[in-house]
This record gives C-alpha cells, sequence and structure tokens, in this order.
C-alpha cells in the first residue's frame, strides 16, 4: 500500500511543482496589475503541496525504518550532510529554527560506535520536520535538499523506489 501511495504523491508533487515554476515564470513577464493575483495563485500551490510534502516524508520515514541500509550506501551520505550542514551553519541565510534542525540532524549522523545505516535512518526520521515550518516563508524543501544535499535527495529517491 505504502508504495503505491509513495508513488501517487510523488506524481501529485510533480504535477503541482510543474504548475508552481509555470506560475513564478509567469510573475517575471506578467503586466504588473496582475501580479496579486499571481502571487495569490503560487500562495495556493505552495498550500497545496505542503500536505504532499508531509505525506512523502512520513512514508519514506515508515519505509527506512523496515528497510536494511547498508553502511557503505549509507557513508556517502553521511559525509555529505555532515560537510554540508556544517558549511550551512557558517555561512546560512535560513532561519534560527531551520538551522537549528540542521544540528540536530548533524548531531545524529555524528555519533560514533553506530553503523552508518543507523544514523542515516535517524537523520531521516529528523528531515520531515523542514515541511512543518512555515513553508512559504521559509523554506521550500525540495530545492532546499537539491541545492544542498544531492547525494541525501538521491539515496531518499532510492530508498522511494524500493
Amino acid at each position: 500500500m505504502s508504495d503505491e501511495r509513495l508513488s501517487q504523491v510523488e506524481k501529485n508533487l510533480k504535477r503541482l511543482r510543474e504548475q508552481l515554476a509555470g506560475k513564478e515564470g509567469t510573475l517575471t513577464t506578467i503586466a504588473p496589475e496582475e501580479r496579486v493575483r499571481i502571487k495569490q495563485q503560487i500562495s495556493d500551490l505552495k498550500a497545496e503541496i505542503k500536505p504532499f510534502e508531509e505525506e512523502y516524508w512520513q512514508i519514506l520515514k515508515e519505509q527506512s525504518a523496515i528497510t536494511e541500509i547498508p553502511d557503505l550506501e549509507a557513508a556517502p551520505v553521511i559525509a555529505e550532510i555532515v560537510e554540508r550542514v556544517e558549511y550551512l551553519q557558517l555561512n546560512s541565510q535560513y532561519s534560527p529554527e531551520i538551522l537549528d534542525l540542521l544540528q540536530k540532524v548533524y548531531t545524529e549522523v555524528s555519533k560514533t560506535g553506530i553503523p552508518a545505516g543507523a544514523r542515516l535512518k535517524g537523520a531521516l526520521s529528523l528531515m520531515p520536520p523542514f515541511v512543518n515550518l512555515s513553508y512559504e516563508a521559509e523554506i521550500d524543501t525540495e530545492s532546499f535538499l537539491r541545492t544542498h544535499f544531492p547525494t541525501f535527495r538521491g539515496w531518499v529517491r532510492a530508498l522511494a523506489k524500493k
């Protein structure tokens, strides 16, 4: 059931993000008197995206709990998380709430004596709170992960396909 639902949620997110990109593109070329209407549509689309993202992360969290993550697969993802979180903490324009969550993820993946796969599962369980922050004003989760954590994003996609 969750595999089918995850696939449907991904399709819905893809469609909504395509619509959002179209509206954002339109915003750059539209007449000034139409900007408010397009901005409202963008806000509405972001509100539609949020519950799907929350569900997506919840399904991934549940799947990661029952999926065995090999240490060899987890190690490069953890290395990326450690490197990027350190960088973002020093050079970030993100809110203190986001930085606090990143610190929690960093703490989880930096633990010693725990297999890399287990640390990655812990990090994944901490990631969903990103979407619970005021999404519109704070962060676009998809863009944030794609920009700062491409290896992690690729691994999550692979996990979703398992």
